[in-house]
C-alpha cells in the first residue's frame, strides 16, 4: 500500500513500494536518492517525497553519488553528471532542501563524506524514495539500496511520459505499443500538470533543512572547479569532457528554442542529414540524465501553434520509440546482452560466425576510427571526440562493427563498450534498442549475405548523397 500522501494526482501510478519494510516515524527526514532524475522541476521523485515529508512533518534530504569503480567512469561522464548536480543543488537550496552529492573514491581529498555516505544517510531516514530506470546499471544501484535500507523504499517512474507499469504487458510490436501508449499520452500530460500544481502548494509547508556548513554539494563550483575535481578522480581520463554538450539548464533551454523555431516543422525532411547544423534536437543526453523531463519536452512541442501533422514524426520518435525502448528494457532485463537478441538473429549471425572478415581490425583501431570505411571512421571519431552522434549515423555505425570484429558476440560486446563508455546518452534503453535493431531485431534482409546472414546490412550510399555529408566526413578524417 502507498502512504496516503502519495495518492496525489499521477503519483499514485508512478510510485511503487519496493520492499515490505515499515516507514520509520522517528526518522529525521525523507531521503530522496537521485541517480537519473537530476532536476528540480517536474520531478515525481521529489514530489512524492515532498508529499510524504509534509504528512510526517519532517524535512527532506536529497542524495546522489558517483562511483570511481563504475566500468564506464570517465572525465566525460563525471563532468556531465557534476554539472547536472550543480544545477540541482542550486534549485534545492533555493527551496531550503539540503543535498549530499558525493563521489565514492579512494582519494581522501574527494571523499568528503562518511566512507559509505549512502548507508549513513539511509540510517536516519523515515522512508526512501528513488528514481526507477530499467537498465542493468540502474537495477544494480536499486539492489544495493534495498540491501542497505531497513525502512520503506519506494521506486518512482520519473523518466517516461506514461509510467511503464501502467501499460499492458505483452506488447510485442511497435504498432501495438504505439496504440496502447498513444491512448494514454494526453491523459498523463494533463494529470502531470495538475500534480505539479498541487505539490507546489506543499513545498513551502515542508519543514526546512538546516543548511549546515558541513554539507557537501556542487552548487558553488565553477566550470573550472568541476573540471579540476574530475581530474583528481581515478577514472578514465582519455575520454575527455564534451565541450559541445555543456551540462547546463541554459543549454537545454537554447536547444528547445532551436527545436521549436528551426527543427520541428521540418523534422521529417531534415532528420536524416547529420551535416545540417540543426537536423535534430541533441537533447538525448539531458533526457538520459533527467535534467529534462519528457513531460517538459512534450509540453513545449504541444505549445507550438502548428498542425500536429507537422510535428508528428518528432513526437513519434520521442514518445513511441523512446518509451518503447524503456518498456522493452523493463520486460527484458538483459537487453544489454547478445543473448537478448531475437533467436533468429542470433542463429543467422552465429551460422556465419566463421565467415572470412577481410576488414577485421584491432579493438584499438575500432576505438580510434582507423578502418578502411571513411564514413564509419568519421562517425566513430565524432562519438569519440564529442560524446554524441546523430541517430542516422548511429544506425550505420552499429551495422558495420560486424565487419570489423572476429565474431558476432565480439561485435556486440564492442558496440556496447563504445556506447557505454563514449556516449553521453549511452547505458540507456534507447541506445541498447538501437543496437538491437542493427543486430537483427528488425525486418530481415532480402538475401543471405556473408557475415550478416539474414540480418540486413546498411550501406553509406544514401548518406553520401546528402548535402554536405562528403565535407562532414572529410573534416573528421
Amino acid at each position: 500500500m502507498m502512504p496516503d500522501p502519495v495518492q496525489i494526482g499521477d503519483l499514485s501510478e508512478r510510485v511503487i513500494r519496493a520492499n515490505d519494510k515499515p516507514v520509520m516515524p522517528e526518522g529525521d527526514y525523507v531521503l530522496v536518492v537521485l541517480h537519473r532524475a537530476l532536476r528540480w522541476a517536474d520531478n515525481p521523485v521529489l514530489e512524492a517525497a515532498i508529499a510524504h515529508a509534509h504528512a510526517l512533518d519532517i524535512r527532506i534530504l536529497v542524495y546522489s553519488e558517483l562511483d570511481e569503480n563504475n566500468p564506464h567512469a570517465s572525465d566525460r561522464l563525471f563532468y556531465f553528471v557534476l554539472g547536472a548536480w550543480r544545477s540541482l543543488a542550486i534549485d534545492l537550496a533555493n527551496h531550503n532542501i539540503q543535498c549530499i552529492q558525493t563521489i565514492r573514491s579512494t582519494n581522501d581529498e574527494l571523499n568528503n563524506n562518511a566512507p559509505d555516505a549512502l548507508r549513513a544517510a539511509i540510517s536516519l531516514a523515515a522512508a526512501v524514495y528513488a528514481d526507477e530506470d530499467p537498465t542493468h546499471w540502474d537495477r544494480a544501484r536499486q539492489q544495493r539500496l534495498l540491501e542497505i535500507a531497513t525502512q520503506a523504499v519506494f521506486w518512482v517512474d520519473a523518466s517516461r511520459l506514461v509510467p511503464v507499469q501502467q501499460l499492458p504487458a505483452g506488447l510485442e510490436t511497435t504498432p501495438a505499443f504505439r496504440k496502447a501508449h498513444g491512448a494514454l499520452r494526453d491523459r498523463y500530460a494533463e494529470w502531470r500538470k495538475q500534480t505539479a500544481e498541487d505539490i507546489a502548494e506543499l513545498v513551502p509547508k515542508v519543514k526546512k533543512s538546516p543548511m549546515s556548513r558541513d554539507r557537501y554539494d556542487f552548487a558553488d563550483y565553477s566550470d573550472e572547479a568541476l573540471a579540476r575535481h574530475v581530474s583528481k578522480c581515478k577514472i578514465d581520463h582519455s575520454i575527455t569532457v564534451s565541450v559541445e554538450h555543456p551540462p547546463t539548464q541554459a543549454t537545454i533551454k537554447a536547444r528547445i528554442n532551436t527545436l521549436k523555431t528551426d527543427i520541428l516543422t521540418r523534422y521529417k525532411w531534415i532528420r536524416n542529414n547529420p551535416a545540417l547544423e540543426h537536423s535534430t534536437s541533441q537533447l538525448s543526453p539531458y533526457l538520459h540524465f533527467g535534467m529534462l523531463s519528457p513531460h517538459q519536452l512534450y509540453a513545449e512541442i504541444e505549445s507550438l501553434d502548428v498542425p500536429k501533422s507537422y510535428t508528428w514524426k518528432f513526437r513519434d520518435e520521442f514518445l513511441t520509440w523512446r518509451e518503447w525502448s524503456h518498456y522493452r528494457a523493463f520486460h527484458v532485463p538483459n537487453l544489454h546482452e547478445f543473448e537478448s537478441l531475437p533467436e533468429a538473429a542470433q542463429q543467422t549471425l552465429l551460422t556465419h560466425a566463421n565467415d572470412p572478415r577481410p576488414e577485421q581490425v584491432s579493438f584499438e583501431d575500432v576505438l580510434k576510427g582507423n578502418t578502411l570505411d571513411l564514413t564509419w571512421n568519421a562517425a566513430q571519431k565524432e562519438w569519440l571526440n564529442t560524446g554524441w552522434l546523430h541517430n542516422n549515423l548511429r544506425m550505420y555505425w552499429a551495422k558495420q562493427i560486424l565487419r570489423f570484429t572476429d565474431s558476432p558476440q565480439a561485435a556486440w560486446k564492442t558496440a556496447c563498450y563504445l556506447n557505454d563508455h563514449l556516449s553521453l546518452d549511452g547505458r540507456d534503453p534507447a541506445t541498447y534498442a538501437s543496437m538491437h535493431w542493427a543486430f537483427g531485431n528488425a525486418k530481415r534482409g532480402y538475401s543471405e549475405r556473408p557475415i550478416y546472414g539474414w540480418v540486413a546490412p546498411k550501406s553509406d550510399r544514401a548518406i553520401l548523397k546528402r548535402k554536405g555529408m562528403s565535407e562532414w566526413i572529410e573534416a573528421r578524417q
